[in-house]
């Protein structure tokens, strides 16, 4: 670890930021930049003022590691193709006249709600600016509820719907979409 206060308290916020092992590192870029500021410069709080102003505060470093997050990343794209999916399944359950299927009002609503919420946390997601975990929960627990959501409206349509061109082309979105978001969680390893 660092071997000067001020750096110690940047570790500290970021621990509570980023991975273990992205604060490992920047842990040992620190100390190591400490001590040759150190024995550039000869005194302490010089020397942790002048590796702080080279590598940024926790703020800053934060920040850089948020932007480049895989989470952010998925987030992103998740928010780019959901409008496109969204579209042909109502364009489809509304040719199919979905209101005239035997799914109780519960369920409807609660679809509704759920892809909300699953909108709302990408949002939130994209937006956050310095807590990389939080980011990518975000983006893992949003992926995961698409998943979700994809398969139970697959499954409804499949059962339900009359076969159409346009019941075909959201069942394509849907699997498109799933395929799409299991590559993005492959990259959270």
């Amino acid at each position: 670890m660092a071997d000067h206060e001020l750096i110690e308290r940047e570790l500290d916020v970021l621990a509570g930021r980023l991975p273990a092992s992205i604060v490992d590192e920047l842990a040992d870029g620190l100390t190591e930049t400490y001590q040759a500021q150190l024995a550039r410069l000869g005194e302490p709080d010089a020397a942790a003022k002048a590796t702080l102003a080279e590598f940024g505060d926790a703020d800053t470093i934060s920040a850089a590691f948020v932007r480049a997050a895989p989470g952010r990343a998925a987030a992103l794209v998740l928010l780019a193709i959901g409008p496109l999916v969204g579209a042909l399944w109502a364009t489809a359950l509304v040719t199919a006249q979905a209101w005239t299927w035997p799914v109780p009002i519960a369920a409807r609503l609660t679809v509704g709600a759920t892809l909300a919420l699953l909108v709302t946390v990408l949002a939130l997601t994209i937006r956050a600016k310095r807590h990389y975990k939080a980011v990518q929960i975000g983006a893992i627990g949003a992926a995961c509820g698409f998943v979700m959501l994809d398969l139970t409206v697959l499954i409804t349509a499949k059962v339900l719907a009359t076969p159409s061109l346009l019941i075909a082309c959201a069942l394509a979105a849907s699997l498109t979409r799933i395929t799409i978001t299991a590559q993005l969680l492959i990259r959270f390893r």
